[in-house]
């Protein structure tokens, strides 16, 4: 039997221990109105489609003298990201994208600005080598393979222990917002935050097309991903609801430890995380080293004290907002909507949504609402939510009342562009031109 806190003492303590740590990393409570944060994928490509290399725009970048290189590992051979004021851009685990990290915000429309300024710049440079920068949640024409990883030595390590499976993230581009969450709210917030991974798909999907052909999914990135140690629910909606942080760790550390550190270097491993426990004891640092790698729909990073909201797709650039506003109206309303989402789905509302998130990744807005008009109350209360802030940020929802509307969200609209016009009408509706207009959402 392998070691879980229920059945060896020395992993409950070691759990509870950590446990107590990790709350310590998050405020006891929250400062109003919650501050938000973004980092934001970007597929590059050739002007055929191809995924492009990243790397050759450092220097374009870094030419206005604002940004820092930053080095993998220390070493002075790879530059992992270029570091800024307001913003930063870094490479992802495949050489095709590019993720940009905002500072935290007060308010959705200063991370709007900010944003705007660095795919502005990221655009330019790209055109200088006659590539575009996609708003898309997929790399449309390259596979997944080892040719487009990231020469990270950590990445090294996950492919070692995860084979071809690592490779997918090699290709794929998400939209994610860092919420500001408060100690006394980590549960509820975590719950509710994976709990609304299938709305969020269901309106922000937008990844049809890869590897050059029209895919079974309106996600593709998540339709791909959930494939992913799929026994150990490390992606998507876990199982089931955490009871309490404990219970959170506890379930966290009986999965596989899939890299360590050890001897100044990351490795690849193949055991459980409590087995490691039972060796070392509560390590604080592995416990988040080996927790990153668990990519559920939300996430507790203790680095910041935020919630990471993660199941969106890079979205359209006219609507680029449209995610950032809809995941924060959801956290800012969670209490409303999960007391709703029990009332109307009763005791097994986790499972009926878990169906709903399968469905969803396949067929978008056209899959069956769990309830009916379920989709229009839930982003009713995300808009009464963002209102109480008193920003005007609910403004940003306009996209998403439009696809509710039309039953259809970005992916659906991909779908059909590409059947009529093909990967040449996919790649021209997904470019971000040069010439970049504020998006009409605004």
């Amino acid at each position: 039997m392998h070691p879980s806190s229920s059945n060896h003492p020395a992993v409950a303590e070691a759990v509870a221990v950590l446990a107590e740590r990790f709350m310590a990393c998050f405020p006891a409570t929250v400062s109003r109105p919650r501050t938000v944060g973004r980092e934001a994928e970007y597929p590059v490509v050739t002007a055929t489609g191809e995924a492009a290399d990243v790397r050759r725009l450092w220097d374009y970048l870094l030419a206005r003298g604002d940004l820092e290189p930053k080095y993998d590992d220390g070493t002075r051979n790879l530059i992992v990201a270029l570091t800024g004021e307001d913003y930063s851009y870094a490479l992802e685990v495949g050489v095709g994208t590019v993720e940009i990290n905002t500072r935290p915000c007060p308010d959705l429309f200063t991370l709007q600005e900010i944003l705007e300024a660095a795919v502005t710049r990221l655009v330019r440079a790209a055109a200088r080598r006659s590539w575009m920068v996609l708003g898309y949640g997929i790399q449309p024409v390259s596979p997944p393979t080892l040719r487009l990883m990231s020469p990270k030595q950590r990445y090294q390590s996950l492919y070692r222990a995860m084979g071809a499976e690592w490779l997918w993230y090699t290709v794929t581009a998400s939209d994610q917002i860092q919420i500001d969450i408060g100690r006394d709210e980590m549960v509820e917030m975590l719950n509710l935050g994976n709990l609304m991974a299938p709305v969020i798909i269901a309106l922000c999907a937008n990844s049809p097309v890869y590897e050059g052909r029209l895919s079974p999914f309106c996600s593709g990135r998540e339709g791909r991903m959930a494939q992913i140690h799929a026994s150990e629910h490390r992606h998507g909606m876990p199982a089931r609801p955490y009871t309490s942080i404990v219970d959170y760790v506890d379930t966290v550390s009986q999965t596989t430890f899939l890299i360590l550190r050890a001897d100044n270097e990351v490795v690849p491993s193949s055991r459980l995380f409590t087995e490691y426990l039972l060796e070392h004891g509560p390590d604080f640092e592995a416990f988040l080293f080996h927790e990153h790698y668990i990519w559920n729909s939300a996430r507790l990073r203790a680095a910041y004290g935020t919630i990471e909201i993660r199941p969106a797709c890079q979205q359209p650039w006219r609507e680029h907002m449209a995610a950032m506003a809809l995941s924060l109206g959801l956290i800012e309303a969670a209490r409303e909507i999960l007391a709703y989402v029990q009332e109307a789905l009763g005791e097994e509302y986790w499972e009926i949504m878990r169906n709903y998130h399968r469905q969803v990744i396949a067929r978008g807005l056209a899959a069956p609402q769990p309830a009916p008009r379920f989709l229009y109350r839930i982003v009713a209360m995300a808009e009464e939510a963002l209102r109480r802030r008193g920003f005007g940020e609910e403004r940003l929802l306009l996209p998403i009342h439009n696809r509710l509307q039309r039953q259809l969200n970005p992916a659906q609209q991909a779908r059909r562009i590409f059947q009529v016009d093909g990967l040449h009408g996919l790649l021209a509706h997904a470019a971000i031109r040069p010439a970049l207009t504020r998006p009409a959402s605004s």
